[in-house]
């Protein structure tokens, strides 16, 4: 999903000082103004309202809302950010992409294979390195923002790389997105979100890669097929200037902090909603489909090379976040393997 779409999605918040990029400040309150590109009524949106319902308890903090995209998208959110005009901001990765490159190894294909894999290796093993790279760039990790698994909509059913061999298929700008469309030899179409829909209607193009959400929110109706290929996690997170909070006290950044709520609850609330979203399009008659180990292996062969091919163009530090994301994969496993060996123990000590 690139990076206008997913900032639809990702309710972004950024705080805008009154005049110039001085943090705002009345009588000892932290003030400033809210805003966001989420879609009405959705996870992210009531995520929203929840935000400005905690923080409305407090004396220390004022914020005003413009959380609906009234205040534009998120390269001028990220802009605005850096430059200490924007203060807090909850940003899809491939927008903080263009700051921080490095994300898009985070991205490449195949890397996860469960949500619990994807949650312990962001939470234990990525937060620290991107904190430090967001840091050189004055900006700072508050929490990551969750949105899910991608996959690949369309017309005709696509259920290994040769069936994608030259279908038009819109995705995302950003590297990692453009080396797998290249990869299964489908013709990639740059769109923004709002051509979407005339573009499905009108054959520009047959299909597209993006968030599973986002295809039931917004495409669902004009293509029969959805595979589950699975092949990326979308997420994002809420940062902040740092320069900014560090301005604030404790006890005001206690309370932007607790705000959010827990990484947790953010994720199990939209996992509920994907979950239901799939039910709903299998109601449909909207073919919703699983692949095979068979198939998967397929699409794995294919997209193999990507994270080298990664690391090669984007330089920088993307190997160190590569040895990251492999070293918490790594423990992970170590983990569940761990986990799983206990269980006969622990059914037996009960029998």
């Amino acid at each position: 999903m690139n990076a206008d779409v997913r900032g639809m999605l990702l309710a972004s918040c950024v705080m805008l000082s009154a005049c110039g990029g001085e943090p705002p400040a009345s009588d000892g309150v932290f003030t400033g103004r809210a805003v966001a590109f989420a879609q009405p009524e959705s996870v992210w949106d009531q995520q929203w309202q929840a935000v400005a319902a905690h923080v409305d308890q407090f004396d220390e903090v004022s914020l005003e809302y413009f959380t609906r995209g009234e205040r534009g998208g998120e390269e001028q959110m990220l802009y605005d950010l850096r430059r200490g005009r924007a203060h807090m901001g909850g940003l899809s990765l491939q927008g903080l992409a263009s700051t921080v490159p490095e994300l898009n190894v985070a991205m490449a294909p195949y890397l996860f294979s469960s949500a619990a894999e994807v949650d312990y290796v962001y939470d234990n093993y990525l937060f620290e390195v991107f904190d430090d790279l967001f840091a050189r760039k004055n900006l700072k990790i508050l929490q990551w923002v969750e949105v899910g698994w991608n996959g690949i909509y369309s017309r005709k059913p696509i259920r290994v790389p040769q069936d994608a061999r030259g279908v038009r298929l819109r995705g995302s700008p950003n590297p990692a997105a453009q080396l797998f469309l290249e990869a299964i030899g489908a013709d990639s179409i740059p769109l923004g979100s709002s051509d979407l829909v005339p573009s499905l209607q009108t054959g520009l193009i047959e299909g597209g890669v993006s968030a599973v959400i986002f295809h039931y929110f917004t495409t669902r109706r004009y293509a029969e097929s959805l595979t589950l290929s699975r092949h990326a996690y979308d997420t994002g997170a809420v940062v902040v200037n740092r320069q900014w909070w560090d301005s604030a006290t404790p006890r005001q950044q206690e309370i932007l902090q607790t705000s959010w709520g827990s990484s947790a609850d953010a994720r199990t609330g939209v996992r509920s909603l994907v979950a239901g979203a799939m039910a709903t399009m299998r109601e449909e008659g909207i073919a919703v489909q699983a692949l095979t180990a068979k198939e998967l292996a397929q699409w794995q062969a294919a997209t193999a090379h990507i994270v080298p091919t990664l690391i090669e163009r984007i330089g920088g530090d993307s190997q160190r976040v590569a040895d990251a994301i492999e070293a918490g994969r790594a423990a992970f496993r170590k983990q569940s393997a761990a986990a799983a060996q206990s269980l006969p123990l622990a059914a037996g000590a009960e029998a």
